[in-house]
């Protein structure tokens, strides 16, 4: 008989159950050796390689990763996709590659072909005004008007005109054509001044030359009385004229020296006061 003397010194194991608690799986000693060999290489790869490793806040952000996958998925399921195909995509495409390797050839080199002219920036802000004016006084209201009705009777006038040209050709051939007369003026203020004044330059010459022999004769015959009678000639004379003509014809230093050889101060002051 088994022994039981013992327990009484581990008074704890007195208080479990002597029945056991655990059971052997059915099959567990048949695949016992090849779980172990298992194991046992497990093992040994883990030692020699550490695997994978968890990413950093790998676990925070589990929860944020699978709702996006989740939305992704959603929208791949979907049937449309949002894009559309241009018409004639393809039958395009070889010109439109080569239009864009033309483009980036020509933005790569240097020389693009463009300047800016000189004074462009100074001048812009006057050029903008300007252009700005020119648009808004074309877009303004048009200041002439169609007469009412012009269209209608257009086609009529145009016929009346023509038609009446065509049925009297012979008449205005016959007619001569009047000559209107043309009106001018012929006396204008700078001819007319010279003109009178030409005028009266050849009256006084004519009178002068005219008298001249009768002069001559009287001075002969009475030289005393020679500038008497020069002085009754010209007094016939408007004074307006006897001035113009001697602005035009007589020298100052002349007319000083004949005027004190023959002239005194008294007579000069006494025909000042009656003539002036």
């Amino acid at each position: 008989m088994e022994t039981r003397d013992w327990l009484n010194e581990f008074t704890t194991l007195k208080q479990v159950n002597p029945n056991n608690p655990f059971t052997v799986p059915v099959g567990y000693f048949d695949d016992l050796r090849e779980r172990t060999l298992s194991l046992k290489n497990l093992d040994d790869i883990t030692a020699r390689q550490a695997g994978f490793t968890v990413p950093e806040n790998y676990f925070e952000e589990l929860n944020g990763n699978i709702s996006s996958r989740i939305t992704v998925a959603g929208s791949l399921s979907v049937e449309n996709t949002g894009f559309i195909l241009p018409d004639n995509y393809f039958d395009e495409l070889s010109n439109n590659i080569q239009s864009r390797i033309s483009i980036e050839e020509a933005a790569g080199s240097e020389s693009v072909g463009f300047e800016v002219p000189e004074g462009y920036f100074e001048n812009l802000q006057q050029n903008i005004t300007a252009r700005i004016s020119i648009e808004e006084a074309v877009t303004a209201d048009e200041p002439f008007a169609v007469p009412a009705g012009y269209f209608e009777k257009l086609n009529a006038a145009i016929l009346s005109k023509t038609v009446d040209a065509d049925e009297q050709p012979q008449q205005t051939e016959q007619q001569p054509a009047q000559q209107r007369g043309v009106v001018r003026r012929f006396i204008s203020s700078g001819v007319y001044r010279y003109a009178a004044a030409a005028c009266v330059t050849i009256a006084i010459g004519a009178t002068f030359f005219l008298n001249r022999d009768t002069h001559s004769a009287a001075t002969q015959a009475n030289p005393q009385h020679a500038d008497s009678f020069l002085h009754s000639r010209l007094s016939n004379i408007p004074l307006n004229e006897i001035r113009g003509y001697a602005e035009q014809n007589l020298d100052a230093s002349e007319t000083q020296s004949y005027i004190s050889e023959n002239v005194s101060d008294e007579e000069l002051l006494d025909y000042i006061n009656t003539e002036l």
